[in-house]
């Protein structure tokens, strides 16, 4: 690191991205006004990578710390209803 990185041995800004992709089961949990929680969890189980997963796939590419990752998200907790 550097004085320009504040020795951190990074340099401007990464996104970290959560997509939801809207298939017919996701709508249908939406138009049924079914909870944020549940929605989330099922599209999960549909392949979604949430915010921490998107993070940690960039720590594996050097493009962040963990650090970074876990200061700017937070623990996803799914319980199955």
């Amino acid at each position: 690191g550097c004085e320009y990185c504040r020795f951190t041995g990074y340099r401007g800004r990464t996104g970290i991205y959560e997509i939801l992709n809207l298939t017919e089961s996701i709508r249908e949990l939406i138009l049924t006004r079914t909870s944020s929680q549940q929605i989330k969890h099922k599209a999960i189980s549909q392949g979604m990578r949430t915010l921490r997963q998107d993070g940690l796939y960039k720590v594996s590419k050097g493009l962040t710390s963990f650090a970074e990752v876990l200061r700017v998200t937070q623990l996803e907790e799914l319980h199955e209803d």
